[in-house]
């Protein structure tokens, strides 16, 4: 079953005990639709924090955090961020297509990026530099889904030849056009060791995740070395542990403090 996104606002406590971010309510706004991740992508990212929050209704004024709260068919729920002042974003959606892949044991759906906007070009050119100068610290921290990692993971480590690195190049730029990799690239290339959700008072646009203690997800078998199916309720990354033996012993770039999306 498909994935329940809603955009959430809530008031944090640095004085709580065990999950700080408390009074956790649905945003909804009049006439604006905010059914997908694509949907709330869409409209946040087209203002910014301080023009988001002249827009939602009084009531919500208290809420000092936002972020995308995401719901699965079993009940269980993680948390991603919120994309402000990236107005280039809406004609990357816009272009999105849903494509099957195969990938390992079976076909999936993926939704794929097909413009060639500055915001994706220039995106790209960075992802690819630090990806041909093997900048671990920085690729690891951006990226955790298992399928891309593993790609990035064999570019980095691997004795590759002159044409396999070329291949490889080519395999990530397409790797890259899958939107949910895309947009770890928006939320975390700019991230701190601290994963609180922003508050509204900090000038910064990109609003963190944060995971709570009561919620239940689910491993995938740290053996593999191949590529997953994913699907919309087996989405699969890489913990500490896994990044570390990648990177090096103490190595591992930034602390997680649960599955990060």
């Amino acid at each position: 079953m498909a994935k329940h996104y809603d955009l959430v606002g809530s008031y944090y406590d640095k004085f709580a005990k065990g999950n700080k971010y408390k009074e956790e309510e649905i945003i909804k706004i009049p006439g604006v639709t905010l059914n997908s991740l694509e949907d709330i992508d869409k409209f946040t990212s087209s203002m910014s924090l301080s023009s988001f929050y002249n827009k939602i209704d009084k009531k919500y004024q208290n809420k000092s955090t936002i972020s995308i709260r995401v719901t699965k068919s079993d009940g269980s729920c993680y948390y991603q961020s919120v994309i402000f002042n990236t107005k280039d974003l809406a004609s990357i959606i816009d272009s999105i297509k849903k494509i099957k892949v195969y990938r390992n044991n079976g076909y999936n759906t993926i939704k794929k990026i097909t413009t060639n906007n500055p915001l994706f070009i220039n995106a790209w050119l960075e992802v690819e530099s630090k990806i041909i100068n093997k900048d671990k610290k920085w690729l690891y921290g951006v990226f955790n889904d298992k399928n891309y990692l593993t790609l990035i993971n064999r570019y980095v480590n691997g004795d590759t030849y002159d044409s396999e690195a070329v291949n490889l190049l080519v395999e990530l730029k397409e790797g890259f056009r899958e939107y949910s990799v895309f947009r770890k690239y928006l939320t975390n290339k700019d991230k701190k060791k601290d994963y609180r959700r922003v508050s509204k008072v900090q000038n910064i646009n990109i609003i963190e995740e944060n995971i709570p203690q009561n919620t239940s997800l689910k491993k995938y078998d740290a053996k593999s070395t191949n590529y997953i199916p994913i699907d919309d309720d087996k989405e699969e990354f890489f913990d500490d542990k896994e990044i570390e033996m990648m990177a090096g012993e103490g190595n591992i770039p930034y602390k997680f403090t649960g599955r990060r999306i």
